[in-house]
């Protein structure tokens, strides 16, 4: 299943997988395609709980807004579960790519 993934040329593991970044702007979307025009007040709302401006761009930032979330409005949550499996995947797959790169 990885061969069908990996880009030519590219042996880097997370290059294969090809995934993005989990940032604020995906959380955003996220709720967006829940909440549609109200996102905004809601995304507000959550930016302020976390102690966040919205211009961060760690998975650090990412992880102390899924935490707001999860205490959130039940939608929020089900948003914030999803977020945190990707977020746990890419460092997953980010740190065993690091390690194969340093290994051979």
């Amino acid at each position: 299943m990885a061969d069908r993934n990996a880009r030519p040329g590219s042996s880097a593991p997370t290059a294969a997988y090809e995934l993005e970044k989990p940032s604020l702007a995906t959380a955003r979307a996220a709720l967006q395609g829940y909440f549609g025009p109200h996102t905004e007040d809601l995304w507000l709302t959550l930016l302020f709980d976390a102690g966040l401006t919205g211009d961060e761009t760690s998975l650090r930032a990412v992880s102390r807004l899924i935490a707001t979330m999860q205490v959130s409005h039940p939608i929020a949550r089900l948003c914030a579960r999803s977020l945190a499996v990707r977020v746990a995947v890419y460092e997953r797959l980010v740190a065993k790519g690091s390690e194969t790169e340093v290994t051979t």
